[in-house]
């Protein structure tokens, strides 16, 4: 285990990790690493503690899911070495194992797979598309959303803004449920959005590096400046300051609709998402 790891692990075992510090790839190498340091059920119960644990202070303990919790663990312990096991990390592999009805049935109870053993190698990834696939191949803009309150100061990548109204003008985001950026901007009643421009890809990658600093550490060495409303990215497309219309709880995320308090644009081409890359 690298440092990083450990650091990881330390965090999560002093609760010092919220659902938004602690994605899929995180969530694997913490799995991996208990696998190593403990037998198999002592490994378990503290993986599942710490994720409950996470859930609670998100205020969404009803998230917790035994069977892809317990899924996911059998699959990462099995593996010798992680880097031998790149489908490992990609979030969708539960699916080779289980149908959604499965997995819709097995939140409270454990339940075996449905599709395939749970064993490595995994079975060969279908070729229908998925909905969430047929979604990455539609191209987004990107952009970095900023909001600061109470002398705390966050930002994150985005690739979910929409215009919802003209008349008043609105524009909305999506934030994952339990995330600093959601709590802060209830806090702030207001954010900024910096729409990058098409060679700011490297902003988008260090606003939704899990591993950042946290607070104005994240915008050392960044060309910004700091508006009413959050730090704006230099030589953006264009920048957009909102307050907060409406917050709407729509799945594992929540929906915020801001009202333009101020727009302004440069001649610079837009950032887009697409297929999973930046062009």
């Amino acid at each position: 285990m690298d440092v990083d790891e450990d650091r990881l692990v330390d965090a999560f075992f002093a609760g010092a990790i919220d659902g938004a510090e602690f994605p899929h790839a995180s969530h694997v190498r913490v799995c991996w690493a208990l696998s190593r340091r403990y037998s198999a059920d002592r490994a378990y119960r503290l993986l599942v503690d710490g994720i409950r644990d996470i859930a609670r202070r998100a205020g969404r303990p009803g998230v917790y899911h035994e069977t892809i919790t317990r899924a996911w663990f059998e699959l990462i312990a099995s593996a010798d070495r992680l880097e031998d096991w790149p489908d490992l990390f990609d979030k969708s592999l539960i699916t080779r194992y289980y149908s959604p009805a499965r997995l819709a049935a097995g939140r409270e109870k454990w339940l075996a797979p449905d599709l395939h053993p749970l064993r490595l190698p995994p079975p060969p990834a279908t070729s229908t598309p998925t909905a969430s696939s047929v979604l990455r191949r539609i191209p987004v803009a990107v952009a970095v959303l900023t909001t600061h309150a109470a002398g705390a100061v966050h930002a994150t990548t985005t690739s979910s803004l929409a215009r919802v109204s003209d008349e008043p003008m609105l524009v909305s985001v999506c934030l994952r449920n339990g995330s600093r950026t959601l709590g802060l901007v209830r806090q702030a009643g207001r954010f900024a959005l910096s729409i990058l421009a098409a060679d700011q890809d490297s902003l988008a990658r260090q606003f939704s590096d899990p591993d950042r600093p946290g607070g104005a550490a994240q915008f050392a060495g960044t060309a910004h400046q700091m508006s009413e409303f959050g730090p704006t990215m230099t030589e953006a497309a264009a920048w957009l300051g909102c307050t907060v219309h409406a917050i709407h709880e729509c799945g594992d995320h929540h929906i915020v609709v801001g009202e333009i308090a101020h727009a302004t644009s440069s001649d610079r081409r837009p950032l887009v998402r697409h297929d999973g890359a930046y062009h």
